[in-house]
């Protein structure tokens, strides 16, 4: 909770203009937003280290391997959805359902189940529990994470002449499509700042790859909750 207040507060109008997966990921399927998103940070990549500016590149090449990071995390979280992708469409299918609607579809569904290995319930705490590390990963993530944005927030408001001249020059084109095959620049880039712009592109995709894993670990957690609050009603 204190990770979304300050990521909300420091993050939204730092990166004014960017779709929070928060408020949207319920209604898209989460596999495919994933899918999207590993094609984005590659497009707009995280090489590094980054020699610009004594003072910046420490902030420059932390959000670069933050984004590499979630990179590498998002894809062990879709390798574990692509091997559990009967646990995933059940919960997108009941999205919009209460924890206790959810627990009476389980129940439902596990009614007609012929052996343990069928019932969803117990597909989904396996599920769970192979994506254990995958959530502590995504946590330690959220940390650095918030570190980074703050930083962000005061390097571009340090550097706000920079900024604004890197801005009007990419009037009309996107950053990524700016850094799309050129890897010498995002190795050695020249612009302080469109350095600066790409690594707050870099931590904004951070935030909305860790965001789709946060939801994704809180479902299932509000559904062990659920059971083990059963259980204990007898």
């Amino acid at each position: 909770m204190k990770k979304t207040i300050l990521s909300a507060l420091i993050f939204a109008p730092l990166f004014a203009g960017c779709v929070s997966t928060a408020d949207t990921s319920g209604d898209l399927d989460r596999n495919a937003v994933v899918a999207e998103l590993s094609t984005r940070m590659d497009t707009l990549g995280y090489q590094h280290p980054v020699d610009i500016v004594p003072g910046i590149n420490e902030f420059l090449n932390a959000s670069a391997m933050v984004l590499e990071r979630q990179y590498k995390v998002m894809g062990q979280y879709r390798t574990s959805t692509d091997n559990h992708r009967d646990v995933q469409a059940f919960l997108y299918a009941y999205k919009d359902a209460t924890p206790e609607e959810l627990q009476t579809a389980i129940t439902e569904f596990d009614a007609g189940a012929k052996n343990k290995d069928e019932k969803i319930g117990h597909k989904i705490a396996v599920y769970n529990q192979a994506n254990e590390s995958i959530y502590q990963q995504n946590v330690a993530l959220a940390t650095d994470l918030t570190v980074e944005i703050a930083k962000s927030a005061y390097i571009l408001s340090q550097y706000k002449n920079e900024v604004a001249m890197a801005l009007a020059l990419s009037a009309g084109s996107s950053m990524m499509g700016m850094f799309a095959g050129e890897e010498d620049e995002a190795e050695n880039p020249k612009d302080i700042g469109v350095a600066l712009l790409k690594a707050k592109d870099q931590l904004s995709l951070a935030l909305e790859a860790n965001e789709i894993i946060e939801l994704e670990q809180a479902t299932i957690s509000s559904i062990n909750e659920l059971e083990l609050e059963l259980e204990a009603k007898g």
